[in-house]
């Protein structure tokens, strides 16, 4: 579990204690980050496979944004609210 909380605060580095707070104590938080890491991972997957992936690589990099903005939000929101830290 600590790989996968390093993995989002690479990321976002400014947040780290907020990270592994959300990630500890909100399911929802906890799955927006695995969805990312599985989707990164399948990025690295397909730009070190042997096949010419270029259009599933942008669809999975976009989708990768858009959980990175959506983290982020979790992350502003949880923080402007002063429900943590």
């Amino acid at each position: 579990m600590q790989e996968n909380i390093n993995s989002i605060v690479r990321v976002f580095p400014d947040h780290e204690q907020k990270i592994e707070y959300l990630f500890m104590n909100d399911a929802s938080f906890r799955e927006l980050c695995t969805d990312y890491i599985l989707c990164a991972s399948k990025i690295l997957d397909l730009k070190t496979g042997s096949e010419e992936c270029g259009d599933q690589i942008k669809e999975y990099e976009d989708v990768q944004r858009n959980l990175e903005q959506e983290i982020l939000k979790i992350i502003t929101i949880k923080r402007n609210n002063s429900e943590i830290l």
